[in-house]
């Protein structure tokens, strides 16, 4: 399978890229909990995140992380009044997500040594295993025996970039502990896998997500003195 080829190229090119010349840097834990805000084709996508932020702060840093995301339920109606038939649509889909970024601290602004407060911008590398849930149901009010509801689920990969501008707060002199405040755009799809589901009165549509994010980073790793 060609995809499962190119998944393994890519989490292996995000684990070289994070702990390229490891004793130089330093490591940093952190935890983030971010929501996407829902419109007409997804219901509001909620985010939990882990992983690890390596490099040197606040200058230059890789982050790689996992995460699990989840969609509220989306439902849809359509009414057909020439043939007395409801149709009901509902969907719901999560993912399992690894992603790279690479993060760069005050762009554009000199002597960031001097703050204590601090911006980053971050573009990211995604790979997510998503699953997505369909719940159709169509009711005949003339003839009730052709009525039938039909529950499918698929997985599917997607390959997707996305970016994070934040502002972080240092807690220590270190500039190990902190706090960031983030603004999230991607373009990820929980209800890929049911594209390929066509009924004819309801349709899927890729969307652009856009969510906030709070995050707590502790550090665990402080760079080797030379």
């Amino acid at each position: 399978m060609k995809f499962y080829n190119l998944r393994n190229a890519v989490l292996c090119l995000l684990f070289l890229l994070c702990f390229f010349n490891v004793k130089a840097q330093e490591m940093r834990a952190f935890g983030n909990y971010s929501m996407y805000f829902g419109n007409k084709n997804t219901g509001t996508i909620r985010s939990v995140e882990a992983g690890i932020d390596h490099g040197d702060f606040p200058s230059l840093a890789f982050q790689l992380s996992a995460s699990y995301l989840n969609s509220d339920n989306k439902d849809k109606e359509h009414y057909d009044y020439d043939n007395y038939v409801l149709e009901k649509l509902s969907t719901k889909g999560s993912a399992i997500n690894t992603s790279l970024g690479l993060k760069l601290y005050n762009v554009f602004l000199d002597q960031y040594e001097e703050k204590t407060f601090t911006y980053y911008i971050m573009p990211k590398l995604n790979l997510a295993r998503i699953r997505a849930t369909e719940n159709f149901s169509s009711t005949d009010y003339f003839y009730p025996s052709h009525s039938f509801d039909e529950e499918r689920s698929i997985s599917s990969w997607q390959v997707y970039f996305g970016i994070e501008i934040g502002y972080e707060i240092f807690l220590s002199e270190n500039n190990s502990n902190s706090i960031a405040i983030c603004a999230s755009y991607n373009r990820i799809n929980l209800t890929k896998g049911l594209s390929k589901i066509s009924h004819e009165n309801f349709q899927y549509e890729r969307h652009d997500s856009f969510g906030v994010g709070l995050s707590f980073y502790l550090g665990v790793k402080k760079p080797s003195k030379k």
